[in-house]
């Protein structure tokens, strides 16, 4: 598909051409004018990707932010706002003025409670430490902002709405080594702090770097100009065995996020803009049983053992390592999504927060 952005970008390749400034130069911003950006970047987001059609998974999610970010001792910006994206793909990110996304493809791939609050975590840090502000300003110029200054206003949205795109383009590329790893340990501290096991953080890079080697599928922070996924992974775990707060599969809450994602959307659409049809499938929840393996529950359940692979990369477990009789994993199903078929994991108010 092509890229909707590029054009936008050009164009500010040419304004950084003729009115160049130093890489290490970083203006200031005002928080008005990173708000501005992120509103109507948020609009072209929106009308991209589509918002997913699960309320409960929407209000659960932004639970999960508002209650990291109620623990800031600065806020920064006075909302934020937390949205999951109808797209299979692995993303996460932010945008400036308190902006953060994650795909149901993430979703797909997190394994606890824990994990989901360390990568929102992670966009926050994003946020408050203006990561994408000073981006945008090394990347594409300082007199970006001032044209943002002279139209950020209603009767000049088209205009604003340019420069937000750019910003979109150059987010999405990601911030570079030091910012994601400023943001990794933001993500890790907030969450413990928040009562979440600490290693949550660690746990979704391991997961995701077995879904990286399995498929090439790749998370916006870790592309080539970023650290490696196995870098993070070290030093992510070496943070979490320094906080002083518990960790345990309670505070993983594994369970209950389980529960919140049962029959969500897997794989389908990219973008509101794909049109092409494909098989409906979704996340279901499968008790193990006594004397069951990945292959055995593949073959069972899917109907083929060559998905056991796909079973164990999907759980965020080891090649070689196999269920436990009682425990809950994910599966993939065929199909739509039934909603009167329950599973109760265990008794969950969403609004609740997690117990230290």
């Amino acid at each position: 598909m092509a890229n909707p952005f590029k054009p936008v970008f050009l164009v500010f390749a040419l304004i950084l051409t003729a009115f160049p400034i130093p890489a290490q130069s970083i203006p200031f911003v005002t928080l008005e004018t990173e708000i501005a950006m992120g509103k109507e970047a948020d609009t072209a987001i929106i009308q991209q990707f589509g918002v997913y059609q699960d309320k409960a998974l929407q209000l659960y999610v932004n639970n999960i932010g508002q209650k990291l970010v109620s623990q800031l001792s600065d806020k920064v910006f006075p909302k934020y706002y937390f949205r999951v994206m109808d797209t299979p793909e692995i993303n996460a990110f932010a945008l400036p003025g308190g902006y953060v996304y994650v795909t149901r493809g993430l979703l797909a791939l997190v394994n606890s409670e824990a994990e989901l609050a360390g990568v929102i975590g992670h966009e926050i840090g994003h946020i408050i430490f203006h990561h994408g502000a000073k981006q945008m300003v090394r990347n594409i110029g300082a007199q970006i902002f001032a044209i943002g200054g002279a139209i950020a206003s209603p009767q000049n949205a088209g205009g604003w709405l340019t420069v937000s795109t750019a910003l979109f383009q150059q987010v999405n590329l990601g911030y570079g080594r030091e910012a994601e790893i400023e943001s990794d340990e933001h993500g890790i501290l907030s969450g413990s702090e928040a009562g979440y096991n600490a290693y949550g953080m660690a746990h979704f890079l391991q997961s995701l770097r077995r879904k990286e080697i399995m498929s090439g599928q790749s998370y916006h922070s870790f592309q080539a100009s970023h650290p490696e996924t196995k870098d993070r992974i070290i030093k992510a775990g070496l943070l979490a065995g320094r906080m002083k707060a518990e960790s345990t599969d309670e505070n993983l809450f594994r369970s209950r996020y389980l529960n919140q994602i049962r029959g969500l959307v897997y794989e389908g659409r990219k973008s509101s803009r794909d049109t092409k049809r494909y098989k409906p499938q979704y996340i279901d929840v499968y008790e193990v049983k006594e004397g069951d393996t990945y292959q055995s529950i593949a073959i069972k359940e899917l109907g083929d053992k060559r998905q056991d692979l796909g079973l164990t990369v999907l759980n965020g477990r080891k090649e070689s390592s196999q269920p436990e009789a009682g425990e809950f994993i994910k599966i993939i199903r065929p199909g739509e999504y039934k909603k009167n078929k329950t599973l109760n994991l265990e008794p969950f108010n969403q609004f609740d927060p997690p117990k230290k």
